[in-house]
């Protein structure tokens, strides 16, 4: 009888763990990251132009406002995030060179340390490498998207309330985008900056 108590204990075990093994990975993560809103992106926003497929070093820069050169996938998210604040009635974000070099060392920083947090071990928050660089600020937000394309990263960013709400804050008046690709995995950071 003790056997058939220890068996029958045993068999309930591997169930209720198997079980919960499976809720846990059908679960909506309590924070989710852009990568889990990837699942529900089903197509890029609309555009006249489709982007580059090159490896984000491989590509040729292209002159943006001032003289400022971003890559063509770098062009494009600022291009589409820009089209989507002026549909909506808010002023075009200008582009900031200074938060474009720190966008793409953060982004660099993503890949190579393998992390995906707002927090880079190497640089700190967003907000801190900005003031280690003496950029001066009023409000600061950054979005981050590790992806396989530029589009599919503006597409996760308008399908996140959060990510959303930081490219279409009204206080936010300068940008800057960076790029890194690893591999198949495309990073991509922006940072934003407003001033009272």
């Amino acid at each position: 009888m003790k056997k058939t108590y220890f068996s029958l204990t045993a068999v309930l075990l591997a169930v209720f763990l198997f079980a919960g093994q499976a809720l846990a990975a059908t679960a909506i993560p309590r924070w989710p990251q852009p990568e889990w809103f990837a699942q529900f992106a089903s197509r890029p926003p609309v555009q006249e132009e489709k982007p580059e497929e090159k490896p984000v070093p491989e590509e040729k820069p292209e002159k943006a406002a001032g003289e400022i050169t971003l890559t063509a996938a770098e062009q494009y998210v600022f291009t589409a995030i820009n089209q989507e604040r002026v549909k909506r009635g808010l002023a075009p974000l200008a582009m900031n060179p200074e938060l474009t070099r720190l966008a793409r060392l953060k982004s660099k920083d993503l890949a190579e340390n393998n992390y995906f947090a707002h927090r880079s071990p190497t640089y700190g928050s967003a907000y801190d490498m900005m003031r280690r660089e003496g950029i001066r600020y009023s409000y600061a937000g950054e979005n981050l998207a590790k992806t396989t394309a530029a589009a599919n990263a503006v597409s996760l960013f308008l399908n996140s309330s959060t990510h959303r709400s930081t490219l279409l804050n009204p206080r936010f008046n300068q940008t800057g985008v960076g790029i890194y690709q690893l591999g198949r995995q495309v990073y991509v950071t922006q940072m934003f900056i407003g001033s009272r």
